[in-house]
């Protein structure tokens, strides 16, 4: 990969947080792929978020929640630093 990409990659994923332990989701290991392809203009980011089972109906809506927030926060970060490109987060 193209050491600028890279670079920009890194960035972005530095600014998305857990917001919980304010830590970067890269450093808690919850990115499992990134996808970058400039022809096609897109990145697709792949999350590692589990749903364990036997969890209480507010503990799934609280993990639902803060899961929504990471995908949200990683769409915004990585499209600062690729504009007009498609962000996936999944």
């Amino acid at each position: 990969m193209n050491p600028e990409i890279k670079k920009k990659i890194d960035a972005a994923l530095s600014r998305v947080k857990e917001p919980q332990s304010d830590v970067p989701i890269v450093d808690l290991g919850l990115v499992s792929n990134i996808r970058y392809s400039e022809k096609d203009k897109t990145i697709r980011l792949t999350l590692a978020i589990g749903y364990p089972s036997g969890q209480c109906p507010a503990c799934l809506a609280v993990n639902d929640v803060v899961g929504m927030g990471i995908t949200r926060r990683a769409q915004e970060e990585f499209q600062k630093e690729f504009p007009g490109f498609s962000i996936v987060v999944d």
